[in-house]
């Protein structure tokens, strides 16, 4: 008899298995929903759940049905297993456990958005809206973890995942929290490996630092910097935090940096300097522009994303191309951040080859 290596061990001894998910039986996938709902109700320890690796398999099932959806397509039966599905999420993310942080990473909510766009059905939508509720509820002082790299359906778990301290808005106003502009920026980051493999970064207005961590695990050095006490003694918490991961642990250092006040911390030294949601006060963008003028080499580039919506714009754009800057101003794929409201500009600028 051939012995089971240990994936197939693994698969065998799972609650339900991710593959179950992706079969054309629609009894399997709805005895499997069933017994996951009947799980929720009589069990605590949720790390079995994680451990099953089903929520790739699961987001593919809301994908098809909003895809259904927008195409006209109509289907009772498959509706009736999104109808569970998502009343597993919802059973699922009202106990509030650190699964939310993995269907966060995997953006549910963008998907039971779309449903809420797509669907008719009174109990999937109030389940949906459920749902959403709970993964977007953010508790000052609470800890959030962003999964970034691959999700592993062997073992239920990103490649890594990073974790930040939160604040209180009443202490430091808008940095308190992670946002996801942050996040969708460092995805970005990592995306585009091939920009700062080797490089030494400079990030700007780091805050509770998700997109300089995410930046650390590929670049040769992050210089992570924010200028109030209360959100760098944050921000050096969370670098401690995330050191058990080798790569951030090498690369990212914390520093304070007062734009106003302060010159670069090593003038024209860096390959890139980086920054989201930096561009925010016309009254302060003339400084931002001279920091990052001064920080970077010659042939350095910054790289930025600002909502449409920010003040200050245009006075940055001015400002930067004043010094001798090209400024390429984008939209920022939506994929990176789904769940705003806004679009968002991204800014590539460089200094002009003549001067």
């Amino acid at each position: 008899m051939k012995k089971a290596n240990n994936k197939q061990i693994a698969q065998t001894n799972k609650l339900v298995k991710y593959d179950s998910f992706r079969s054309n039986d629609r009894n399997l996938i709805l005895s499997n929903l069933n017994k996951l709902n009947d799980w929720i109700n009589n069990k605590s320890n949720f790390k079995e759940i994680e451990e099953t690796g089903i929520f790739k398999a699961l987001s593919e099932l809301i994908d098809q049905y909003n895809e259904n959806q927008e195409n006209q397509v109509e289907n009772n039966e498959f509706t009736e297993i999104i109808i569970l599905l998502v009343k597993f999420l919802k059973n699922l993310s009202v106990k509030e456990t650190e699964t939310n942080e993995i269907l966060r990473s995997l953006d549910y909510i963008h998907r039971l958005e779309l449903i809420l766009n797509n669907s008719y059905d009174s109990d999937l939508l109030n389940d949906s809206s459920t749902t959403i509720e709970c993964l977007r509820k953010c508790a000052p002082y609470s800890v959030r973890k962003v999964g970034v790299g691959e999700y592993s359906e062997q073992t239920g778990q990103f490649q890594w995942m990073i974790e930040m301290k939160q604040l209180h808005f009443d202490e430091v106003f808008v940095g308190w929290r992670v946002w996801e502009a942050g996040i969708g920026f460092g995805k970005w980051v990592l995306e585009n490996k091939q920009i700062f493999q080797g490089k030494e970064v400079l990030e700007l207005g780091s805050g509770l630092g998700v997109a300089g961590f995410m930046a650390g695990l590929i670049c040769k050095s992050v210089l992570m910097t924010d200028y109030t006490p209360k959100l760098v003694s944050a921000l050096k918490d969370n670098l401690k935090i995330n050191s058990r991961i080798p790569e951030i642990k090498k690369a990212c250092t914390v520093q304070a940096l007062d734009w106003v006040n302060d010159k670069a911390p090593k003038p024209f030294h860096y390959d890139i300097v980086i920054g989201s949601e930096v561009i925010y006060d016309e009254k302060i963008v003339d400084h931002l522009a001279n920091i990052i003028h001064q920080s970077l080499t010659p042939n350095g580039i910054f790289y930025s994303t600002a909502a449409t919506v920010r003040r200050g714009i245009p006075e940055f754009i001015h400002s930067m191309k004043s010094r001798g800057y090209t400024v390429n101003c984008t939209e920022f794929p939506k994929r990176f951040m789904p769940d705003t409201k806004f679009d968002t500009h991204f800014f590539e600028i460089y200094r002009n080859k003549n001067k």
